[in-house]
């Protein structure tokens, strides 16, 4: 294999791939998207999507598509960008899980991006190779079906570095390719503020620094990228901090700033330890996880090459990959998910690993070591298989869905059998065999996790706990707020109903709601008076605090109308006596 234009690999004749192109990454892209679509409404909305869908629900309701709220309350925290897209769903169809689409549309747009950029970087088989991994990718698949921004932000920053790409490589409308780079990014800001921007500005500006100096940032015409992102991105925000007072400082210094430092108020989350990060993204990465050591010694070697590394396809991923996960890494409010962005950078990686070894260049111990992972796996799956049951038995939320204990040997066989044709393949040093073995092995995994996302469904959406509320139509719900008060965004998208929130102890409002906070919590010495009363009463208990007695919810004569796991839903004993 020899260097071809610009650093990029360029394989040798008798070693070029059959050119299959636009198409076949088109017909890989289709293929996906119907898979990830079955069944789609099920689960029901999670809590974190629930958030996302009753806001959607209530810009349809009132015709105010510019200012979101939630549960009919101010809601700033996040860009429009997906309230509009699953309005426009709920607009089509109806309140539905089907907004799910508009993931599944982003999930569609990261395959094809990751399928060009891998031809643009390593050839058009390598970018198929790269495309399916990511198609079979488990937290790709889990994303895929999820009702957030994040898959949204996925695909702005493929899109992005692939548009980066093009400009750089091709001289003839490179305006145009920048162009392109900018407005995606905008889209980004307007579906997580900053972020994308700060996710695709680690790999563009840090290699073109070290390959072009500043003359190389200015060929980046920054000052078109301002004019786009301003036309793009400035409209919206201009006018919501006009209307609403101290929505720029939150969302310049709260949302963006404080929440990095993890000083963000309120106090409405909790960064995961640096091991959970880093080992939720390798369990996200599955299986290509495997492959991913493969792909390190490369990337070092080209990042210390010379002449710089900025047309150098390992060095552009790892750069990604690499910087994104540092990034997070030093950000105290890091959550797991925002690694996701790193899922294509993984699946060319893999890709890569991949084309170097049907190329005959993987060495003994690479090689060793996939057999080594092969035996790992297959011991790990039987002893699922032996005790993968009676482990999860000892957690306390599975305890209530005992049919989630029936998927543990399920799991155990598919890791056994996996491992084991994974260490066969890689006796047998057969790289197509190998790729095969982990794609096909994501599909009954992700069927068992799914399956698995539906028996929890009650311990992790409102939907049950509505269906219940709907049988005390007459009673007024109130639900006891987290300082996450947004976690009663499901529980008013699925009542479809006001709800009333309990005041949690020791909230900070925003800085826009500061003059509506008063008449945004009931009191608890309210609260108790009203419960007492001859009022009708719903209680709807935090989600996130663990209690076995209800009196420890709510004093009084009551009602246990439901428990879901850690949610109760408790009734007075006027609203008990009304049913």
């Amino acid at each position: 294999m020899s260097g071809g234009p610009h650093g990029f690999p360029r394989l040798a004749p008798s070693e070029r791939p059959l050119r299959l192109g636009v198409p076949a990454a088109v017909a890989l892209v289709l293929v996906a998207s119907a898979l990830f679509a079955i069944r789609l409404d099920a689960p029901a909305f999670f809590d974190n999507e629930g958030r996302y869908a009753d806001v959607a629900r209530e810009m349809v309701a009132s015709g105010d598509y510019l200012t979101p709220h939630l549960d009919g309350t101010l809601f700033l925290n996040k860009p429009p960008l997906l309230y509009w897209l699953a309005a426009f769903v709920f607009r089509l169809a109806g309140p539905t899980e089907w907004a799910r689409l508009v993931s599944i549309g982003a999930a569609a747009i990261t395959l094809f991006a990751t399928c060009r950029l891998g031809a643009l970087l390593y050839g058009e088989a390598a970018g198929l190779v790269a495309g399916a991994a990511l198609a079979t990718t488990i937290g790709f698949v889990l994303e895929a079906r999820t009702l957030r921004p994040d898959m949204v932000v996925v695909a702005v920053v493929v899109l992005a570095l692939f548009f980066w790409q093009r400009a750089r490589i091709r001289s003839a409308g490179r305006t145009a390719w920048l162009a392109a780079f900018y407005v995606v990014l905008s889209v980004g800001v307007l579906a997580k503020g900053l972020v994308p921007i700060v996710l695709v500005g680690i790999p563009v500006t840090s290699l073109t620094l070290a390959g072009e100096g500043g003359r190389g940032i200015l060929q980046l015409r920054p000052v078109l990228g301002l004019l786009i992102v301003a036309t793009v991105v400035v409209p919206w925000h201009a006018l919501v901090a006009a209307l609403h007072p101290g929505f720029a400082w939150d969302y310049i210094v709260n949302q963006h700033v404080l929440f990095f430092l993890d000083r963000k108020l309120p106090r409405d989350s909790d960064g995961d330890p640096l091991g959970f990060f880093w080992g939720a993204f390798a369990a996200r990465a599955m299986p290509w996880a495997l492959l991913l050591p493969l792909a390190v010694p490369e990337i070092l070697r080209e990042l210390r090459g010379r002449p710089a590394p900025v047309g150098r396809a390992a060095a552009v991923v790892g750069t990604w990959a690499g910087g994104l996960l540092l990034f997070f890494s030093c950000a105290p409010s890091r959550l797991e998910h925002y690694a996701l962005p790193a899922l294509p950078a993984s699946a060319l990686l893999a890709a890569r690993v991949w084309q170097r070894a049907r190329g005959g260049e993987l060495g003994w111990g690479a090689w060793a070591y996939l057999v080594g992972a092969g035996v790992a796996m297959a011991a790990c799956g039987f002893t699922t298989m032996a005790v993968g049951r009676e482990l999860l038995g000892r957690s306390d939320w599975i305890s209530d869905v005992p049919a989630v204990l029936d998927l543990a040997p399920r799991a155990g066989v598919l890791l056994t059998a996996t491992g084991t044709l994974l260490a066969a393949a890689a006796i047998r040093r057969r790289a197509d065999f190998l790729v095969a073995i982990l794609a096909a092995s994501t599909v009954p995994l992700a069927a068992i996790v799914l399956r698995a996302e539906q028996l929890v469904e009650p311990l992790f959406s409102w939907r049950p706990a509505a269906q219940v509320l709907a049988m005390v139509p007459q009673a007024e719900i109130v639900f006891e707020s987290p300082m996450e008060y947004q976690l009663v965004g499901g529980l008013a998208y699925y009542t479809g109903r006001q709800i009333t929130l309990l005041e949690p102890r020791g909230f900070v409002p925003p800085t826009y709601l500061r003059s509506s906070a008063a008449s945004m919590f009931l009191s608890r010495p309210e609260f108790e008076r009203r419960w007492r009363s001859s009022g009708l009463l719903a209680l709807v208990s935090d989600p996130q605090r663990h209690r076995d007695d209800p009196q420890a919810i709510a004093s009084g004569p009551l009602q246990v109308l439901a428990r879901f796991g850690d949610r109760w839903v408790l009734a007075n004993a006027f609203a008990a006596r009304s049913r």
